[in-house]
């Protein structure tokens, strides 16, 4: 059994006799919280030689509970050194190795052991997050004096507010965004890339009418000569990336149908019917897409917004790749409101529900397969999260060979 796990050379030092080596190289000083972690399989050693080695984050059961901070950098390096001047031993590697080797079948046992409680537990009725009206008129009436205030106010105003943020919180896990003291997150972009954020104002606005609780609320957007400003409220909870292993199959169950209740809504959404063909942003304008984009030779001129498309068809041309010329979409889709950008950082969960739908810059008028292509593209590897996205368009309908064609031409161009 240790075979599976170890290498020889680790397999008989832990089948050797113990009391023969030295004791004190068996014993390592280090924080409780980080000790704690690293038996618990939340970390694993990888050495370079004898002393010198990399500290590498385990994806397994995700950052909630962690006995140690979530903004841990996900790769550090070190080197075991004697600093005490007195010829102190330095830990055996070979102990902290070999525990290392079993640090993802131990966050398995955790995982399975949370999963057994919340089975064993009673159940849960949770619902998802509703919003008292009251807080929404006022924060749309103090949003709306604020307003008024001369630009360069406003933004040093969130400038500040977001070392404040990053003091208290530290930093989040994208560089655009920070979140703020008061329920607020700002986000920030260079002005060349101003488009993108009005654009995720625009279609915060429409999605908030149709889905109130499900997506921040867009305050404000400014821009300065350098940068342009996005202040939202915020949407409680955390990442799904970072609990998707441990949600029990019922919680599974609930997500699935909670998104496919909140897509349901978002592609319900009208607009005029003179563009009802046309592909575009929320907003009617050109489209900003990492998708798209990665398909195309940069364009100083054009920058990173493409579009927008008067039909599917033309649409299509900006996707094919010259070399596969028989590799195409064809153009007899709906075209529908598309987040545009569904993966595990932006689906936010709180107590084992659906709170919110977050980063909404790549919104817009798409053919109806394009999230359900777009989550493919983005994460290509967790298994729970491909069959959710399955069981979550099934219910739109049969994507299959939009996303044979889509594989097809990343597979080639990218």
């Amino acid at each position: 059994m240790l075979g599976a796990f170890l290498n020889p050379e680790l397999r008989d030092w832990v089948v050797s006799d113990a009391e023969s080596q030295n004791p004190y190289s068996r014993h390592w000083l280090a924080r409780k919280s980080a000790a704690v972690a690293f038996s618990e399989g939340y970390f694993q050693f990888k050495f370079h030689d004898r002393f010198k080695y990399r500290v590498a984050v385990v994806q397994v059961g995700g950052l909630v509970n962690r006995p140690i901070g979530a903004n841990v950098s996900p790769l550090r390096f070190g080197s075991f050194v004697d600093h005490s001047g007195f010829t102190v031993d330095i830990p055996d590697r070979a102990a902290v190795e070999v525990l290392s080797r079993f640090a993802k079948p131990i966050r398995w046992t955790y995982v399975a052991r949370e999963i057994r409680q919340k089975q064993t537990g009673s159940p849960s009725e949770s619902t998802p997050p509703t919003v008292c009206p009251l807080l929404e008129h006022l924060s749309t009436a103090v949003s709306a004096i604020w307003k008024q205030a001369p630009v360069p106010l406003r933004i040093h105003t969130y400038l500040a507010l977001a070392r404040i943020g990053n003091f208290i919180y530290g930093p989040s896990n994208s560089p655009n965004v920070q979140r703020l003291p008061f329920g607020l997150y700002l986000k920030k972009m260079d002005t060349e890339q101003h488009q993108a954020l009005a654009n995720e104002y625009g279609a915060l606005a429409m999605v908030r009418r149709c889905a109130a609780t499900l997506a921040p609320r867009p305050l404000d957007l400014v821009s300065g000569p350098n940068s342009t400003f996005l202040l939202m409220s915020t949407v409680p909870g955390y990442p799904l990336g970072w609990c998707i292993d441990t949600l029990s199959d019922l919680e599974i169950t609930r997500l699935i149908h909670d998104l496919q209740e909140f897509l349901a809504h978002i592609r319900s959404i009208t607009r005029d019917a003179a563009a009802e063909k046309t592909v575009s942003n929320a907003i009617g304008t050109a489209c900003y897409d990492h998708r798209i984009n990665a398909s195309l030779p940069y364009d100083e001129v054009r920058g990173e917004f493409v579009g927008p498309f008067a039909n599917e068809t033309e649409f299509n041309d900006i996707l094919r790749c010259v070399h596969l010329p028989d590799v195409l979409h064809h153009a007899e889709h709906r075209i529908v409101f598309t987040h545009g950008d569904l993966n595990m950082r932006n689906i936010i969960m709180n107590n084992g529900r659906l709170s919110g739908i977050v980063d909404w810059e790549n919104s817009g008028w798409y053919p109806e397969y394009w999230d359900y292509t777009k989550a493919r593209y983005i994460t290509k590897r967790n298994r729970r999260w491909l069959d959710v996205v399955d069981c979550v368009f099934a219910a739109f309908g049969d994507y299959k060979a939009e996303y044979e064609t889509e594989y097809k031409l990343w597979e080639y161009c990218f």
